[in-house]
């Protein structure tokens, strides 16, 4: 059994937190076969373009034990701040064609930047892995409640310029621009704030896969303070 290994960078000329923890869980098999045995996959709600199902309490509380000190030392926040963990097995099966203008573009899961999200891989990098961007226009990074109007106008203002963006992102486009990538690797966990403007990296030629034990196969989870 191999220890976790932790990396923290600042990413961005906004300098935005970001943890990349590998190895992050001693037998991560039996997660892939928990998901097997789960009946409850249905269509995700929100932008997710694919398939969600519930992922255990277990893993939700381990990671929150796992990195309470972490989360304090890189993020700046304390577990009385992160008291809920909902945690999601996720597979990505919508083609590119069928994407909405919002799932074509990075983005951001809350505007609130003392909430975290992250995604555990349960697959390798021929996956595609995570990329973070920065918006050309209004060089945001994250995207805040002060930011969110501003960003909404200016993106449908770069819209009614270039045109609306089709298919998957994955990198470097006339309205955004890469700013690190965190490539897909089986047992890595990526973490960092709500806020941050992000995306999967799926490539044009990617072949969608519905099998967990092949596909692009992943744990997204967000850690707040409620529920809410």
């Amino acid at each position: 059994m191999k220890p976790a290994v932790m990396q923290f960078s600042r990413i961005g000329q906004q300098q935005q937190p970001l943890l990349v923890v590998d190895d992050f869980i001693p037998q991560p098999e039996q997660l892939i076969r928990y998901a097997l045995q789960q009946g409850d996959v249905r269509q995700a709600a929100g932008l997710y373009p694919g398939l969600r199902s519930a992922a255990p309490a277990a893993f939700s509380a381990f990671l929150l034990q796992q990195l309470a000190q972490p989360i304090r030392d890189c993020f700046g926040l304390t577990p009385d701040q992160l008291q809920q963990v909902q945690s999601y097995f996720s597979l990505v099966c919508t083609p590119a064609a069928e994407l909405s203008l919002l799932q074509s573009i990075p983005h951001f899961d809350r505007p609130c930047p003392d909430q975290l999200a992250a995604i555990y891989y349960l697959c390798d990098e021929q996956h595609g892995g995570t990329s973070f961007y920065r918006h050309r226009s209004t060089g945001y990074e994250a995207i805040t409640p002060e930011r969110q109007n501003h960003y909404q106008h200016a993106l449908h203002a770069d819209v009614q310029k270039h045109g609306q963006p089709s298919g998957y992102i994955c990198g470097d486009t006339p309205l955004f621009e890469v700013i690190a990538t965190v490539p897909a690797r089986f047992n890595r966990l990526v973490l960092y704030r709500c806020s941050s403007l992000h995306s999967g990296d799926i490539g044009p030629d990617y072949q969608y896969d519905l099998n967990p034990l092949s596909g692009r196969f992943t744990i997204a989870s967000f850690l707040s303070a409620t529920s809410g």
